[in-house]
């Protein structure tokens, strides 16, 4: 549990809170590519850690990223014209570059210089993954662009979607890293009916295999060993043959996880602080040895981010319509009774509501990660505020190694050797931070 005073600390991210300044040292994914389709084309609206943005695509195909609010008196630059490389407010006229410089300012005096004076709060970007990344920090902090494994991969060996959360980011991450609410809230009741007894051995189980196992045995045993780039979750659990069914999530700070997949191919979750009580999650899938096939592409983005037809900034299934909850289907066929997979996640957090009160909370083993989760944010929050900089900043971090892991290993392994490549050392109860 926190105190009410570390609650808020560690929840509120807008602009001047300390865990607003700590998050503001590091890159984040803000829109998808494909949102800003091609130069010149229409700006649009995005919020990040509590500021009112405006993102656009300018001629040369560079990406623009300024405060809503125009300098002069504050109209909207959600409204402007996007051409001739910048973006002119249509109150006076006054047109910014993707750098905020004022290009132009034709309701002028034309022998005035003043247009030289006036700039537009931008944030530096960066595309890489299907994703348009901002930096919204200090320059002279500015780290160098994301670097993980999906950030170098071709274009169509990447997946990426966002979707909005009505929730505090907190709570949408920690669900990330519990990996013990696999065998309850994800279960098909045909997923405790033993199958594929056969893969139960050292290497890579079936799905249905691992779907059995984690519905049979729904507890884990939780480690967490710290990293230079945050830590990594490390769940054991029995199988039937004795042997050990691994998953392994790696959680890099501030708020990315890692989720436990077989061997170089996988997937991460990113949620991305949109003020406080409102986040959205950023999905990111890759494919490292062949590309995703058009089919693929469909059915993820349809499934990570299922929204409303009628309105399509808002999911499909959500509070106000109980999440279309089917209450046949939870005795019957799916327990949680909400489909696909991450709007049960998404019922789940959002009802906790807005910021959950973490200092009515009973937590237990399985919440290891949560709990070293939360120390480390404090601790970073805390420190910051001495001048103690952020971890996992160090460009010689090979985050382009990060990857996760679902395996079976023998009995006398050790699960803290499984997909340890991104300098990953230290041991039980060892802390870095």
């Amino acid at each position: 549990m926190l105190t009410p005073e570390e609650n808020e600390l560690i929840c509120r991210v807008g602009p001047g809170t300390p865990m607003g300044d700590v998050m503001r040292r590091y890159w984040h994914p803000l829109i998808i590519s494909d949102e800003l389709p091609e130069p010149d084309c229409a700006p649009i609206r995005a919020r990040l850690l509590g500021e009112d943005l405006i993102a656009f695509r300018d001629t040369n195909g560079k990406v623009g990223l300024l405060a809503e609010q125009c300098p002069h008196r504050g109209a909207s630059l959600f409204f402007g014209i996007n051409q001739e490389s910048g973006i002119m407010c249509i109150y006076h006229g006054w047109k910014f570059d993707v750098d905020g410089n004022c290009v132009d300012m034709p309701s002028d005096l034309p022998e005035s210089n003043y247009k030289d004076k006036v700039h537009a709060t931008s944030y530096p970007t960066v595309e890489s993954a299907g994703v348009i990344w901002a930096y919204m920090g200090p320059k002279d902090k500015q780290p160098p662009p994301p670097n993980y494994i999906f950030n170098n991969l071709p274009a169509d060996h990447v997946i990426a979607f966002r979707v909005p959360i009505e929730c505090n980011y907190l709570q949408s991450m920690e669900g990330n890293i519990d990996s013990t609410h696999l065998g309850t809230l994800h279960v098909y009741h045909q997923d405790k009916v033993p199958v594929d007894l056969e893969t139960d051995k050292p290497g890579y189980p079936s799905s249905k295999f691992a779907l059995y196992t984690r519905a049979k045995y729904r507890f884990a045993r939780v480690d967490v060993q710290d990293t230079d780039y945050g830590f990594r979750l490390i769940a054991d659990r029995p199988t039937d043959a004795g042997n050990k069914y691994i998953r392994t999530n790696c959680f890099v700070l501030p708020y990315t996880a890692f989720i436990a997949s077989q061997g170089m191919n996988g997937g991460v979750l990113i949620q991305v602080p949109i003020d406080d009580e409102n986040n959205q999650r950023v999905g990111i899938r890759y494919n490292v040895n062949e590309p995703f096939t058009a089919s693929d592409r469909r059915a993820a983005i349809e499934q990570g981010a299922l929204m409303d037809p009628a309105d399509p900034k808002k999911r499909l299934k959500r509070m106000d319509n109980d999440y279309m909850i089917d209450r046949w289907a939870q005795k019957n066929t799916i327990l949680a009774g909400i489909w696909p997979i991450p709007e049960q996640d998404y019922a789940l957090i959002e009802t906790m509501g807005p910021i959950y009160d973490r200092s009515k909370e009973h937590l237990y083993g399985g919440d290891a990660a949560i709990i070293r989760c939360r120390q480390m944010l404090l601790s970073m929050a805390r420190n910051l505020q001495e001048g103690i900089e952020p971890p996992g900043l160090d460009p010689s971090i090979p985050t382009q190694k990060i990857r996760s892991e679902e395996i079976i290993i023998g009995p006398d392994e050790d699960p803290w050797l499984v997909a340890a490549g991104a300098g990953e050392t230290t041991k039980r109860g060892e802390r870095l931070r």
